[in-house]
């Protein structure tokens, strides 16, 4: 078995080689779908061989493949480029293919399907604002402009995948009440660990919390819900008492600027935003220090995130129909509905220290793996 692998320039898969690397040595090879000099968050070079998806890079691709033997191609995310080497690749011989799924692709494809609502709201056709979240105007407007519409993409992708691979079975339910497809659920959490540096967590002290603080959403974007989210905090909040940390170090240019102006109307020197992009170690330290977090998306989303906020001790608020809410409290964790629970200030208290151990603990008893799963991953 030799394995290829497509790839984003993404921070999820910077740390992929060194897992599949471990548990199947030599026989993966990573392709990203952008030229090596214009990779931002993938430093290993040496590993990960930047080539665009190209139709001119097509039979590049294939020589690759036939010269590994490969027969097991594994797509990080999805895209119209992926299928259309999946496409070409499939021409000459078939494959067994794991997709391993980030969520985009199947929330994307509802939103745009008059599925799922992503963004909170009517979506008036007459409004420009419309046009730009995922919905049904919105896939209109990019079949108009010769874009890529990502339902469309899903649905040529289907017939070429065997396995949906990913850590929550909800999204997998989900994925099949909407598609009723023969692909098969594999478990897969990329932010998994080793046993071996797992102790990290158990042995650490709850970081000092900021007094008075609320971290807002995790990125600049649309399924963020920033508008309401905001507004929202404000008329509890209505004498600023507290701080208002957004990161907006990544995402939408268009929605960063947006969430600038009204950030800086509503909260004035208490909102403070993140606008520097930061290594992962650093980035979880400074939003730990927080004692409330909401998240805005009504869909799973900012995983990593919420559960290094749970396992620190910030009181965490997630939407009703956000399925995280469920998956977290069947796991025993202390969460909260921003749609039930957050009324008042005084919800806005944080968790009390036995809480926030308790949440630890939680963290500490469901922790994934890799030697859980990955061992078996191809079998």
């Amino acid at each position: 078995m030799f394995i290829l692998h497509l790839c984003f320039d993404g921070n999820f898969v910077a740390q992929s080689y060194l897992t599949f690397d471990k548990y199947y040595p030599g026989k993966n090879l990573f392709l990203v779908n952008r030229e090596p000099d214009r990779f931002r968050f993938i430093r290993d070079k040496e590993h990960f061989h930047g080539i665009p998806f190209t139709k001119n890079n097509f039979e590049r691709i294939k020589k690759m493949c036939d010269d590994c033997e490969t027969d097991t191609i594994l797509l990080h995310g999805l895209s119209q480029t992926f299928v259309d080497l999946l496409e070409y690749l499939f021409s000459f011989r078939a494959y067994k293919v794991y997709w391993i799924f980030w969520g985009y692709e199947l929330y994307v494809s509802l939103a745009q399907l008059g599925k799922y609502q992503l963004v909170d709201g009517r979506h008036s056709p007459f409004s420009l604002r419309t046009y730009m979240y995922p919905n049904k105007y919105n896939l209109w407007l990019r079949k108009l402009l010769g874009k890529q519409v990502i339902s469309e993409v899903l649905v040529k992708a289907i017939p070429y995948i065997d396995y949906f691979c990913f850590w929550n079975y909800g999204d997998y339910k989900l994925f099949q009440e909407n598609f009723h497809t023969d692909i098969k659920y594999k478990f897969f959490m990329y932010s998994s660990s080793e046993r071996e540096i797992s102790d990290v967590l158990i042995h650490s002290e709850l970081p000092v919390k900021e007094c008075n603080s609320i971290l807002i959403n995790h990125q600049a974007s649309a399924t963020g819900n920033h508008y309401n989210i905001m507004k929202r905090i404000a008329s509890i909040d209505r004498n600023n008492l507290c701080k208002k940390i957004v990161p907006l170090s990544y995402g939408s240019t268009y929605i960063r600027k947006s969430i600038l102006k009204l950030g800086k109307s509503l909260f004035g020197e208490n909102f403070i935003p993140i606008l520097k992009y930061m290594p992962q170690k650093e980035y979880f330290t400074l939003i730990n220090r927080a004692e409330v977090a909401i998240m805005g998306a009504r869909r799973q989303e900012a995983a990593g995130n919420i559960i290094n906020l749970l396992s620190n001790g910030t009181k965490v608020f997630l939407r009703e129909n956000n399925n995280l809410l469920q998956y977290y409290r069947e796991q025993g964790f202390i969460i909260f509905s921003y749609d039930k629970d957050l009324n008042s200030m005084d919800d806005l208290r944080p968790l009390t220290l036995e809480e926030q151990l308790h949440n630890r603990e939680c963290r500490i008893r469901n922790r994934v793996y890799n030697d859980q799963f990955m061992p078996s991953f191809f079998d």
